[in-house]
């Protein structure tokens, strides 16, 4: 009677379950691999710092110190603020994050948040812009469509300077407070500004978009030039061998031997760099820049990919028609200095009250001529054009903390009178710009108000 009971239970499997790895931070899934607007290890900090409803700088500092034992740190944003470009490029500030990153992430593929793939064949000098650019109208198109909003990698890239999509210049200065944003900040959020956290989404107003307009031709060129780089960081998680940076030497030296019948002095004259430096690259002494290498191929109309990636007899060219694209490309690029030209137009902008004032930057840019050349001829026009702007932003500046210390009085006695204290952390979740708590006198506005309180 006993046994016929014991045998209607099942047996107990007592063996202990296997219970995965459990990460430190959360597995957040980054944004875009394999597309062209794959999302930077920059933007994915920001991200993950904003999962966990903390902020940037928190986030490196709390969780990033330990594992990141060099000087350069990437603990304390602080300290890095100028150099943050470089963790989305392919040196060891890239390289030492990736891998503390997957570490608490348990990620295997924040690799191809970087330029890491490419570190053979790019230099790293003015590979990355060393501010935040952005698109506002991708911004403004996520937001309405209700996507995730994040930093597309292909905007770190000195090298883009539109966007492929919508055809507008990057954006480098925030609407609101005017002042440029480093690429990782404390406060660094994705679609808002880290100085005084307004949204970068705003499209451009019609009298900024006349001054941003481009020419045609200048227009298609820095189009094909994003998207041929898109193109490049979307085939990065797919290629299979590592890229060798005698691919370069090879394809160039194939190209010199089809164009110029091995003559490296003709090639070089073709496409308007001196015969020294191409001769250095066929050798695979020296390399290219990436804006370098980009534009060669714009004027043999051969995507970058190809150029890497494919075998160099199959990049075969038609000499006749690399010629003539050459050399149209080459009246485009190369057109004289009309000194008359840009003094008259400088001597209007001085003149001119306009507000707010060019920086000579921009004035460079409207005119489509280096800024150093602009100084050569015309140093104290340029000056006097400078000045007039550093004097604007600080006026500007100037007027905006006067703002933020109002606003921050206003606040601290509302929250009295709700019988509330008017601690810092409070006061600035209630204004407008938070940003400029860190400025010395708004938070002397705050305790001076306390003392109106008597607290």
């Amino acid at each position: 009677m006993l046994a016929s009971v014991l045998e209607t239970y099942e047996s107990w499997d007592l063996r202990k379950v296997a219970i995965p790895s459990r990460s430190r931070l959360y597995r957040l899934d980054p944004i875009g691999i394999g597309t062209p607007l794959v999302e930077s290890l920059t933007g994915y900090i920001s991200r993950l710092a904003e999962a966990h409803c903390v902020n940037s700088g928190v986030l490196m500092e709390k969780e990033l110190a330990t594992l990141v034992n060099k000087e350069f740190g990437s603990a304390n944003l602080h300290r890095i603020y100028n150099y943050t470009t470089a963790l989305n490029g392919s040196g060891v500030m890239a390289t030492d994050l990736v891998q503390a990153l997957e570490k608490l992430t348990l990620r295997d593929d924040l690799c191809f948040l970087t330029l890491l793939t490419w570190d053979k064949l790019f230099p790293s000098r003015n590979l990355l812009r060393s501010v935040r650019a952005w698109c506002p109208s991708c911004y403004q198109e996520w937001y309405e469509k209700k996507q995730l909003i994040y930093e597309p990698l292909l905007w770190s890239l000195d090298v883009v300077r539109i966007c492929p999509y919508h055809h507008h210049q990057l954006i480098f200065e925030c609407p609101h407070c005017h002042q440029k944003n480093t690429t990782l900040a404390w406060r660094s959020r994705p679609g808002y500004c880290s100085k005084c956290g307004e949204w970068l989404g705003q499209i451009l107003s019609q009298e900024s978009a006349n001054r941003n307009a481009l020419k045609k031709n200048e227009l298609e060129q820095r189009v094909w030039v994003a998207k041929a780089i898109g193109e490049l960081i979307a085939a990065t998680p797919y290629l299979n061998d590592a890229l060798s940076s005698t691919a370069i030497a090879l394809t160039l030296s194939n190209w010199v031997e089809q164009i110029a019948k091995g003559n490296i002095a003709e090639f070089a004259r073709q496409i308007n760099i001196p015969r020294n430096t191409v001769w250095l690259w066929c050798k695979g002494r020296n390399l290219p820049s990436l804006e370098a290498l980009i534009n060669i191929c714009y004027s043999f109309g051969v995507s970058i990919l190809s150029f890497l990636t494919e075998e160099t007899n199959n990049l075969s060219l038609s000499r006749k028609l690399v010629a003539t694209e050459v050399k149209t490309t080459l009246r485009t690029r190369s057109k004289p200095f009309n000194a008359e030209r840009v003094k008259s137009y400088l001597e209007v902008l001085l003149t001119n009250k306009e507000s707010p004032p060019l920086s000579m930057e921009e004035v460079a840019r409207q005119l489509g001529v280096d800024r150093r050349t602009i100084y050569k001829h015309f140093p104290d026009i340029c000056r006097a054009i400078s000045a007039r702007y550093v004097s604007y932003k600080k006026d500007y500046h100037k007027k905006i903390i006067e703002e933020c210390c109002q606003e921050v009085r206003l606040v601290a006695f509302e929250l009295h009178n709700q019988g509330k204290y008017p601690t810092e952390s409070a006061v600035s979740e209630l204004v407008s710009k938070p940003g400029y708590f860190r400025c010395k006198k708004v938070r002397l506005a705050l305790r001076e108000a306390n003392r109106e309180l008597d607290l």
